[in-house]
């Protein structure tokens, strides 16, 4: 129990500083204040992400920018818009340029914007950490029902699973998970992080 408290209390940290970077990035593209907030991380079985999921986002009309990443360990990540949420973000970031699109291109943008930012945030601390030793590739849009959104990224060849919620306003919040081949190597990374950022 105190080994798992200890690993979550690294983590947080690290996501932490990530979701921090990003929301200086979001702030800059959207027309009122947005502070994303991190309410939680929980680490679990990689077969428990979909139940675990169902706990915090409805079954329908979910975004999701998601990305798969290798080097000194590997994995997929992915960031959910439940409905709510994504339909706050579309008011916040609009712009003219944007409203010229179709309705499915529109939002394809936002969400595509909001998860490089989300992972230039976060993927830009483990980098550093990792001293550049982790490639991570282009984010992918996808959206639909959570099963079909979580397709293409169960495999058993992740030992674990992270998910986190960041909360954007009042009862409006992101979902994100992780899965890692090993979780020792970023956690052994972790430990120098105020070597590179303020914490």
């Amino acid at each position: 129990m105190q080994e798992d408290s200890q690993r979550l209390s690294v983590l947080t940290q690290l996501f932490t500083v990530g979701i921090e970077r990003a929301d200086i990035m979001l702030e800059m593209i959207s027309r009122s204040p947005i502070k994303l907030k991190l309410l939680s991380v929980d680490l679990f079985p990689p077969q428990q992400l979909p139940m675990q999921l169902e706990k915090q986002v409805s079954f329908k009309g979910l975004k999701a920018v998601e990305m798969v990443f290798t080097g000194e360990f590997q994995g997929n990540t992915q960031l959910i818009f439940p409905k709510q949420t994504a339909t706050i973000l579309i008011d916040l970031i609009e712009s003219e340029d944007r409203r010229k699109l179709d309705k499915e291109a529109f939002e394809k943008a936002i969400f595509s914007e909001v998860g490089n930012i989300f992972y230039n945030g976060i993927m830009g601390v483990i980098s550093t950490l990792c001293e550049y030793g982790i490639t991570y590739m282009i984010p992918k849009y996808k959206e639909g029902e959570l099963r079909q959104i979580l397709l293409g990224n169960l495999s058993p060849k992740y030992s674990i699973a992270l998910m986190g919620v960041i909360q954007v306003l009042q009862d409006r919040n992101l979902v994100f998970w992780f899965q890692f081949d090993t979780l020792e190597k970023l956690l052994e990374k972790s430990g120098n992080i105020g070597d590179y950022f303020d914490v």
